[in-house]
């Protein structure tokens, strides 16, 4: 049903999501269907209708929007990815749209790849080490972000559409 490639990116709400865009851009300039979703606090960042309002791009808002009707397809980029979303992945938490999604995505066994974002104290958090370790272990691709001192940012544009090429390109 699907020729092309399927990427979905689930954003979330850290302040990286504003530049979102440019990985939005990358992914159907590579010739991936692209679809997004947000997670409810986005718009307490951007504005999602302006984030997602972009040629190409078929963004999902609604549980009765397709291809809902033929989910869990394709591959699932979570980008950035709050401390908040990280560990509801890793306990199975669905309850918005975008964590059921993830749930269903990742129950049926469809590639998923993370890439943090969050302060360092969030990152360094124990429960954050026990997610991550359950993530992996269940198959996930964690796309390391980017650690100093004062910031751990989600890993950088061309690196994540990298690791997604890779693995498109591996299949």
């Amino acid at each position: 049903m699907h020729e092309q490639p399927c990427l979905f990116i689930f954003v979330t709400a850290s302040g990286m999501c504003r530049g979102i865009g440019e990985l939005i851009n990358g992914s159907i300039a590579a010739g991936w269907r692209t679809y997004t979703v947000a997670t409810p606090n986005v718009a307490e960042i951007v504005a999602p209708d302006q984030l997602f309002a972009q040629p190409g791009v078929h963004w999902i808002s609604g549980y009765e929007q397709p291809p809902l009707d033929v989910f869990p397809f394709g591959t699932m980029l979570v980008a950035p990815c709050t401390f908040n979303t990280f560990n509801k992945l890793a306990h199975g938490i669905a309850d918005n749209l975008a964590t059921s999604m993830l749930a269903d995505a990742l129950g049926a066994g469809c590639p998923m790849f993370v890439a943090p974002s969050m302060n360092p104290g969030l990152w360094n958090h124990p429960q954050t080490r026990e997610s991550h370790q359950r993530l992996t272990t269940w198959g996930c691709s964690i796309i390391e972000p980017q650690i100093s001192d004062t910031q751990v940012i989600m890993a950088p544009i061309a690196t994540i559409l990298s690791r997604i090429e890779q693995y498109l390109t591996s299949r």
